[in-house]
């Protein structure tokens, strides 16, 4: 956004926000799809919600630790 023309301003804010809710709704459907697949109980308990609740951290842990690094790559190239 710091390049972008200052009449181009309002149309680069919108794609950023889409870009943003889009990415929100992505995450949700997988890590949702990630839930339930997890939870494959014909009969639900509160044990297998407790596994696929389990299940599903990892899942997120590891989706943050890869944008972590993925921001440390980042700056790391722009030191050089």
């Amino acid at each position: 956004m710091a390049t972008v023309r200052r009449q181009d301003a309002v149309d680069a804010a919108g794609v950023l926000v889409t870009a943003a809710q889009l990415g929100l709704l992505t995450g949700v459907a997988v890590f949702g799809a990630v839930f339930l697949g997890a939870a494959d109980d014909t009969v639900p308990s509160a044990g297998a919600s407790a596994d696929a609740l389990w299940v599903t951290c990892v899942a997120l842990a590891g989706a943050a630790l890869c944008g972590a690094l993925m921001s440390l790559v980042r700056r790391v190239g722009h030191l050089r």
